[in-house]
């Protein structure tokens, strides 16, 4: 998850009927909006890979918000090196282009060094809790995020679209987080979470290895650092020399991948990121409340 510096700034969004239109910023592969609470201005990340919402514990005690620092628990997520604290919390009045939207539940802890890795103050990231009854549309051709009044509403973003895949969306259990329930690594069928919070292509879980025809597969580039909530985690990089794919989409021989020390599940061998739908020049369709997700390709 996010260790990058977000810079570019953010023209306004725009609600047309019942659709909001947001622009995001993707200088550093994150996918980065404006919003508000109660009318203070926030810069969040939109993180599929996130159960439940963050905000910054820093802003909320400047806002003077009620904390439940008697239920204190800890963050996870990538990363080895730190266990911060997080206190429940209840967000309302947050907006984005104008459009409020109803109260959810999130954690506020202490934002201050991932803010420091992406280069700029970061306030919020908001996941799952937010986005449970959600309609979500990623364009990352258009570098906008749409939210729907209803499924339909996505037509005039995806009318020149001339590739298109459904499958029902499952959640990893427990977590929140959506399931690619049949990512193609070569020959290779494996299970990956679909995560907007990640800037990478593909993180692959160590159990992922002794999948047929993955690990002769890999060829090894170098070593990099990740960051996330629990600080860095050094993982290897490699280049992987057969098509990657899902749906009617594929990428061929030479997609980034990296390895992380997660031993992973059956459910869950990799991470799938920003990197890789970008690449696939993706609309992405995530209708949290039917669960089902919808992916469009070849728009022209």
């Amino acid at each position: 998850m996010k260790h990058i510096a977000l810079l570019m700034m953010l023209i306004p969004g725009t609600v047309t009927g019942q659709t909001v239109r947001v622009p995001f910023d993707f200088s550093q592969f994150e996918v980065a909006v404006n919003a508000t609470v109660k009318g203070e201005p926030l810069y969040v990340m939109i993180d599929t890979g996130a159960n439940p919402s963050v905000i910054s514990l820093q802003l909320v005690e400047r806002l003077h918000w009620k904390v439940g620092r008697s239920a204190e628990g800890q963050v996870s997520g990538s990363g080895n090196t730190e266990q911060p604290t997080a206190f429940p919390i209840t967000i309302e009045s947050f907006a984005m282009s104008g459009r409020e939207f109803g109260r959810f539940e999130a954690v506020a802890t202490d934002l201050s060094a991932l803010s420091a890795k992406y280069g700029r103050r970061l306030d919020a990231i908001i996941g799952y809790s937010f986005l449970q009854d959600k309609v979500i549309l990623f364009d990352y051709p258009g570098r906008m995020v749409l939210l729907l009044d209803h499924p339909g509403a996505a037509k005039p973003a995806t009318r020149s679209c001339h590739k298109k895949w459904s499958a029902p969306m499952r959640l990893l259990e427990g977590e929140g987080w959506p399931l690619i329930p049949q990512l193609r690594l070569g020959d290779t069928v494996i299970s990956a979470t679909l995560d907007t919070g990640s800037n990478s292509s593909i993180v692959l879980y160590e159990g992922a290895l002794d999948m047929p025809g993955v690990r002769s597969a890999l060829i090894e580039t170098g070593e990099g650092n990740a960051g996330g909530f629990q600080g860095e985690e050094k993982r290897k990089q490699y280049v992987f020399n057969k098509p990657i794919g899902f749906g009617r989409f594929e990428l061929p021989p030479g997609t980034a991948i990296s390895l992380s020390n997660v031993k992973g599940a059956p459910s869950n061998m990799a991470n799938v990121g920003n990197k890789l739908f970008a690449a696939m020049s993706l609309k992405m369709m995530l209708d949290y409340r039917q669960r089902k997700m919808t992916f469009f390709g070849d728009c022209r």
